[in-house]
Order: structure tokens, then sequence, then C-alpha cells
């Protein structure tokens, strides 16, 4: 009889029923590595010869929608079956998610955003096109695509993806603190205080996803935040 040496099973280390989450982690490793390296303003100026400004803006915010979004969302529907409002994708407690954003926003925008936009490492980095201090139309030339392409897959990568895909695993507050990690990570290289304060943000919008069961709200907040931001700086006030 012939006797086979087994050297390697990867049943031995990855469970069956872990198997979701191990793909979830890995491609979350993965994509956003990849957007964060040939998916930034920086790898444009540097490979397409861009002008810089809203062209170049562009360009990483279709590249997060792509890597952030339109991947993820293949996984989970293609790959897992699963229902997309299992990740979040949906209204969900909508009188909640008023409320914390009427709340948040305020306080948000007037203890931290008016400071922040003070000073000069801010000023230095925002708005990400310079062109949109020019003029209204400029403005929304760079804010909506920013909304629709950016911070919507942005939200759903670590809100609905990560968080929502992983808390069934490792419970509600493991999974804010797993997907908060890459969120901050990913904030390396941009100013100080924005990179730090990324670790509360994603604390925070963790929280109102899991409260609400949508990413509608913390996505509602994250847009408000960015986009009041850069209305400081350019009104320079």
């Amino acid at each position: 009889m012939k006797a086979t040496l087994k050297l390697f099973d990867v049943r031995d280390f990855i469970p069956l029923k872990l198997l979701k989450p191990t793909v979830i982690l890995i491609c979350s490793s993965l994509l956003l590595s990849i957007h964060k390296v040939f998916g930034s303003i920086e790898f444009a100026h540097r490979t397409f010869g861009s002008p810089g400004g809203i062209t170049a803006s562009a360009y990483m915010f279709v590249s997060a929608s792509i890597l952030l979004g339109v991947i993820p969302l293949s996984i989970i529907a293609f790959a897992f079956r699963d229902r997309p409002s299992e990740y979040g994708i949906g209204i969900g407690d909508w009188k909640a998610g008023l409320r914390m954003n009427a709340i948040l926003l305020p306080i948000i925008v007037m203890g931290l955003l008016y400071p922040a936009s003070q000073t000069e490492e801010i000023r230095g980095y925002y708005p990400l096109a310079p062109e949109a201090a020019v003029s209204i139309p400029n403005f929304l030339l760079l804010q909506i695509p920013r909304i629709l392409l950016f911070y919507v897959a942005w939200e759903f990568f670590f809100r609905g993806f990560m968080l929502f895909g992983l808390r069934p695993y490792v419970g509600d507050w493991l999974a804010i603190c797993i997907q908060t990690i890459p969120q901050c990570l990913w904030h390396i290289g941009l100013p100080t205080g924005e990179m730090l304060s990324s670790i509360a943000g994603g604390i925070l919008f963790g929280i109102m996803a899991i409260r609400t069961g949508s990413i509608l709200w913390p996505l509602v907040l994250h847009c408000a935040i960015a986009v009041s931001l850069d209305a400081f700086i350019i009104a320079g006030v």
C-alpha cells in the first residue's frame, strides 16, 4: 500500500465557516493597497502627465468607485451570493440617522472643521483641485463626482463590505475596530490632523452604520464634513 505524505491542507487553517471573512480581509487589503498606490492623484501626475486639479482628482474618484465599490459589490453578489441589503445598502433606521446627523454635524463643523480650516497644513492640501475655488460651477464639478464616486464607494467598502461583512464573525465592536485600522492607514501622507481624526471617524461612522443598519447615514455625515471643510477654506473665513 502506497503511503502518502500529507504536507498541507488549507482546510486545517481556514475552516469553511471562516472562508467568507477570510476573503473579505484579504480582498480588502489588496484592493485598498492597489487604490493607494495606483489610484491616487500622485499616480495620475506621475504616470499620465496629468496637469492636476480636477482631472487628477477625477482619476482618483473613478479608481475608487471601481476598486472600493464595484469589485467588492461583485464579490458580494457573485461569490458570496448575498443580498446587498445585508451589507448596509438601504435606508435603514432613517429617524435615527437623521437625528444623529443633526446632532453631530454642527458639533463637528464648529468644533473641528472650522479650526482645522485655519491651519496651513490643511489649507495647503485642500481643496484637492485648486480650480474649485474659482467659481461655484467648478466647486460643484469637484464635489459632485467626489461624493458619487469616491465617498459612496469609500463608505460601502469600509462600513458595508468590511463592517457588515465581518460583524457576524467577530461581533459589532471588533468589526468596527477592524475596519478602522485600514481606514487610518490609508490616510498616512495626508495632513496629520486628518490622519489622526480618521481613527475617531472610523469608529463614529461604524457606530452610526450599526445603529441605523445602513451605510447611508455615515455617508451623509462624511460628505457633509468634506464639503464643509472645502467651503470654509475657499471662503477664507
